[in-house]
């Protein structure tokens, strides 16, 4: 009976170690002057443990350890307008999903109703499809209101649960997520649905 616990637990510690082998599709060039400190310490009790207060050397572990690691800074304007190497258009996709964001989800509401509120939001106002371009794979594609390839959905996910302070990640294929829920991983597919 001990041996079948270890080796169920071996295999639940397997699946979540798996998630650090996933990406993030944004990996924002997020300056230290519109680095929010506050809520990365506040996100990540080990950080705030380690470094406290100090936003140079929280930005610094966002900068060189966070990203690599998966974590999550918060996305609102000014972060995506300081980014250094920002593609303007791209920039102001990504400013008018703040926008759109902002009608679906409340500050009052929990992780779980933001990620079932983009989900429905997405479902009922972006198509399935592709375009003769590449705007189908990224957020440009729903913004727009053109169809949408399975990676558009994906990355569009991604892009939300950012601005809405969700830690979720682009599975490797590119093609769907992972939402992290009251520290539960759900694997997500928009098409398809929310599977949790």
């Amino acid at each position: 009976m001990k041996k079948l616990l270890v080796l169920a637990l071996m295999a639940v510690t397997l699946v979540s170690t798996s998630i650090t082998a996933e990406a993030k599709v944004y990996n924002y060039d997020i300056t230290e002057e519109n680095f929010d400190a506050v809520d990365y310490a506040n996100r990540y009790a080990d950080v705030k443990a380690a470094f406290g207060d100090d936003k140079a050397k929280l930005y610094n572990h966002y900068k060189f350890f966070g990203v690599e690691e998966g974590r999550i800074v918060k996305i609102n304007k000014d972060v995506l307008t300081s980014q250094l190497n920002a593609e303007s258009d791209i920039v102001a996709y990504k400013i008018f999903a703040l926008d759109i964001l902002k009608t679906i989800i409340t500050d009052d509401m929990t992780d779980a109703q933001k990620v079932k509120a983009v989900e429905a939001w997405m479902k009922a106002n972006i198509t399935q499809g592709t375009t003769a371009d590449n705007a189908c794979y990224h957020i440009v594609a729903p913004m727009t209101s053109q169809p949408t390839a399975p990676e558009g959905f994906a990355e569009t996910f991604e892009f939300f649960m950012d601005a809405a302070g969700v830690e979720a990640i682009t599975t490797s294929d590119l093609k769907a997520n992972k939402v992290n829920v009251d520290g539960v991983w759900y694997d997500v597919n928009i098409p398809a649905g929310i599977l949790y």
